[in-house]
Parts: C-alpha cells; sequence; structure tokens
C-alpha cells in the first residue's frame, strides 16, 4: 500500500476547452471570494475520494473505463441552482446521458477502490446531476441579486469530450495529475480505414494520442 497516495485527496472530473474554461470562469469572476478551493470549471465524475489501498489500482480501472468509451460533446445551456445550505449557480448540461454513462460506469469500476472524502456516495449513480459549477456557497442574502444579474445572460456552449482528468488536492488547489483519453472507437475506425486502404489520418479522423 502506497500511504502517500492513501493520504491524498483526489477527484475525477470532465475539463473543457480553453475558451469556453474562459467564458465560465468570467461568469463568476464577481464572486471569487465565496470560492474554498481553487479549481478550473469541469463536470464533477467523482466527488473527492482517498485511495482505499493505492493509486496505481484506481488508474488501473480508469484506463479501463477511458478505453470502452467513446468521444461526445456537452452541451452547455443555461443557468441553474441548487439551493439549500450551499447555494449553487451552475451552468446546466442539456445532453446528460453520456456523462450519467460515463459517471455510472466508472463509480462501479472504483467499487470498493475509494472512499469519498466528505460526501459519501450520496450523490452517485441515480441521485447524480451533471453540471459544471459557475458560482457556489452564494450567501442566501445575495442569492436574488446573483439570479437577476445571471438572468440577463445568455448561456449556451457546446464542447467535445475526449477524455477525463484526474485531480489531486494541494493545500486547496486542485490540479490535473493525469489525463485519460477516450478510445472506444479507435479499433473500429482503424479497422474501417485498413479495409479500405486509407489510414485514419488520410480520412481526416485522426487518432487520440
Amino acid at each position: 500500500m502506497n500511504t502517500v497516495d492513501t493520504k491524498r485527496i483526489f477527484t475525477i472530473a470532465l475539463t473543457f476547452s480553453e475558451e469556453v474554461e474562459k467564458r465560465l470562469t468570467t461568469l463568476g469572476e464577481d464572486h471569487q471570494q465565496y470560492k474554498k478551493y481553487n479549481i478550473v470549471p469541469h463536470v464533477t465524475l467523482v466527488y473527492p475520494f482517498v485511495p482505499v489501498f493505492s493509486l496505481f489500482k484506481v488508474k488501473e480501472q480508469l484506463e479501463r473505463v477511458a478505453k470502452r468509451t467513446v468521444e461526445f460533446n456537452i452541451i452547455l445551456n443555461g443557468i441553474e441552482y441548487f439551493e439549500g445550505e450551499h447555494n449553487v449557480a451552475y451552468a446546466a448540461i442539456e445532453n446528460k446521458r453520456a456523462v450519467k454513462k460515463l459517471h455510472a460506469d466508472i463509480i462501479e469500476s472504483l467499487d470498493g477502490l475509494i472512499k469519498e472524502w466528505y460526501t459519501d456516495g450520496k450523490y452517485n449513480l441515480e441521485n447524480f446531476i451533471p453540471h459544471v459549477t459557475i458560482i457556489n456557497n452564494i450567501p442566501s442574502r445575495i442569492l436574488p441579486d446573483v439570479k437577476k444579474r445571471f438572468s440577463r445572460r445568455k448561456l449556451r456552449y457546446e464542447n467535445k469530450i475526449a477524455g477525463f482528468s484526474l485531480f489531486a488536492e494541494l493545500s486547496g488547489d486542485w490540479q490535473i495529475s493525469r489525463v485519460f483519453n477516450f478510445s472506444g472507437d479507435k479499433l473500429g475506425r482503424m479497422s474501417l480505414s485498413n479495409e479500405k486502404g486509407i489510414s485514419p489520418a488520410e480520412r481526416g479522423e485522426g487518432l487520440l494520442e
């Protein structure tokens, strides 16, 4: 067992292109004081956790998930809210099916290998709502003003998702530790190209590295 890995906190998430990331970050710039940690705009797939045995076993399973997952597009459409103890403004995902399927695959693959740090699985599987946080921990007294401000903003972005990232936490900052690129359709595309005597590159389909 790697005791260093089992003491560190990790999370798994989808990230966006630089352009979409910049636009989402700009939306929440006026309320940075409420953030408790720093991380790029993302869709959480697995909430913060520690490995039960070792990070190596976790990565092995994540590699297997990535190899059977096909690229997909995410459409962000509109701003919605979670209201309660921790008020959150978030970019809503219009087409959730692929994200939910990926979340379920990862959660089931990591069963027994991770221990969630504070959520204890309560947002997983049927309770999982994929979203992109814009502002979190919004004080209730200013929530109406936030809603009024965002009601004037139109948000709609489409972004290709080609993999997911493992993040590691260090003193409140979350940094990407490793990216797992999807390759679920590589073999099929390579086979089709070879049958026709044309390489994937020549067909303009480029494979992920």
